[in-house]
């Protein structure tokens, strides 16, 4: 077991606590695109997007521009927010139980559009009105953070704001990149596989 070299807990969000599907909301917006320019505008808005270089309004109008006549705002909204699937109870419950022996922090690679469906979501579902001070000693957002992952410098940005010592703390994100970044820096990694459920892994090593 693992659990006792570690004071801090930093989590990816995405396929970690909330369960996304990528390819799929890849699909929903090439169905509604008309071009062939359409993948590599996204990719660029939505780098813009994630690190909060562009707002909500011009993400989604620099989509549409690649859409076809018929399509419109709550088309593209929709078909963006449908990568969200949800969080299991029991996911909460393993941070719950985690706060009072380990420093949690979240790192997410995400948007505006995104963290308003999870608000949303989480009050609708579960009457949690404070996600983030609930269950998280602090949360780093990119597109608030104007930062995101792989970059070092969000990994040491969190390192200055929360004090951290890297060999104290485990990372745990669905992306290998990701991880190398950090672990290039200190912190300890762990690769969250489609087949493995954190909750399942950290009961395991004794996290729990």
């Amino acid at each position: 077991m693992i659990s006792h070299q570690y004071r801090n807990l930093l989590f990816d969000f995405g396929n970690v606590i909330i369960d996304i599907d990528v390819p799929g909301t890849i699909d929903r917006l090439k169905a509604l695109t008309n071009k062939d320019s359409a993948e590599k505008v996204f990719d660029e808005a939505l780098l813009k997007y994630e690190t909060g270089k562009i707002n909500t309004d011009i993400f989604i109008n620099t989509l549409l521009s690649q859409c076809g006549p018929k399509v419109q705002a709550l088309d593209i909204i929709e078909a963006w927010n449908s990568m969200l699937i949800g969080i299991p109870d029991y996911r909460l419950e393993m941070l719950a139980m985690l706060r009072p022996r380990y420093n949690l922090y979240l790192l997410s690679n995400t948007n505006e559009l995104h963290i308003e469906w999870i608000t949303r979501y989480l009050k609708k579902k579960f009457n949690i009105l404070d996600f983030e001070k609930q269950y998280f000693d602090g949360v780093y957002y990119s597109h608030l953070v104007k930062d995101r992952k792989p970059n070092p410098s969000i990994y040491q940005h969190i390192m200055t704001d929360a004090s951290l010592t890297p060999s104290l703390t485990l990372f745990m994100d669905d992306v290998q990149v990701n991880l190398d970044s950090a672990s290039q820096l200190g912190f300890g990694t762990h690769l969250v596989t489609a087949q493995e459920d954190i909750a399942e892994y950290l009961k395991s090593e004794g996290f729990y």
